[in-house]
């Protein structure tokens, strides 16, 4: 038996019913329709043998025909309603199974760092009318007291979720190319009706700095018209960015500046360049380090 959140609808006629035992979730409705001429009773009367609906729940008789063609019940209490089809000679005994609503329920929320990304991880034991999942970030590094149900989160991904089920589901989500810093992650769950609950992830999350220089690829790559360069540098010195095109000509200044150390990213443009191979070079000047790192990239139009 597996329940589920849209309406039923049970079809009734001279040939009987559509289902004669049927599956919902408390708050759910159940809608006969008649799809035959004549008259048929639906009856959950109290004192009537063979009809029965759960403590505080409230009993049904109603009659369809050509004037009154559908009646709507909405079931509010969990557990087993008997009642009674009555078509021309023959009593048709039938069951509405109802169940309480599944709570979206976490079993864990935990996360993995590997260098400056961030693996978040969670999973539920049961949904219900569970839309999405939007994952939230803010950074805290200059914060040493904050109360988290005050700070301002941000979005940054949204997973959808699973519906309705009573199964155990899995998360997961990246959060990559971030700065040397510390953060704190939550994610908001929201229902198909815009309700919504937030879980906080229990620890901070900090990324570090780096142990040593690196330039990565740049990513895309190739890219049109913009890409990014990243590149992490282990104490603070100069980092001067520079373009050259194919011949070994200097033709753009990206970056020249005195930063600290950490993963750093800078958004490259070429929306003024022609399709072809280049190449970026990194100079890094610091107490303790000088480095020359070149990489090549493709922009095509």
């Amino acid at each position: 038996m597996k329940a589920h959140s849209e309406s039923v609808t049970i079809n009734v006629g001279n040939d009987g019913v559509s289902h004669v035992t049927v599956n919902v979730i408390t708050g759910d409705s159940v809608k006969w329709r008649l799809n035959s001429p004549g008259e048929i009773n639906i009856i959950c009367a109290e004192n009537i043998p063979g009809t029965s609906v759960p403590t505080g729940a409230s009993y049904f008789n109603f009659t369809l025909n050509e004037n009154s063609p559908e009646f709507v019940y909405i079931v509010k209490i969990k557990g087993v309603y008997n009642y009674k089809c009555l078509i021309n000679s023959n009593e048709i005994r039938c069951k509405i199974y109802a169940v309480s609503p599944l709570p979206v329920e976490l079993t864990d929320f935990v996360a993995t760092t590997i260098k400056n990304e961030v693996i978040l991880d969670w999973s539920t034991s049961g949904e219900i009318n569970n839309d999405r999942f939007e994952v939230q970030r803010i950074e805290i590094t200059d914060m040493p007291d904050y109360n988290p149900d005050n700070l301002i989160f941000n979005t940054i991904a949204v997973i959808s979720g699973n519906g309705n089920s009573n199964e155990i589901h899995h998360y997961k989500f990246t959060d990559k190319h971030l700065k040397s810093g510390t953060f704190l992650y939550r994610l908001k769950q929201i229902d198909f009706n815009s309700n919504f609950l937030y879980h906080l992830l229990s620890d901070e999350i900090v990324i570090g700095i780096p142990l040593k220089f690196n330039l990565s690829q740049n990513f895309p790559n190739p890219f049109n018209p913009s890409t990014k360069i990243g590149f992490e540098i282990p104490e603070e010195g100069n980092v001067r960015l520079a373009l050259f095109n194919s011949t070994g000509r200097e033709i753009d200044l990206i970056q020249n500046a005195d930063l600290k150390a950490g993963y750093h990213y800078i958004d490259f443009n070429g929306a003024d360049l022609p399709s072809g191979v280049y190449f970026y070079r990194i100079t890094y000047n610091s107490p303790n380090f000088i480095k020359t790192v070149s990489k090549k990239m493709t922009l095509l139009k």
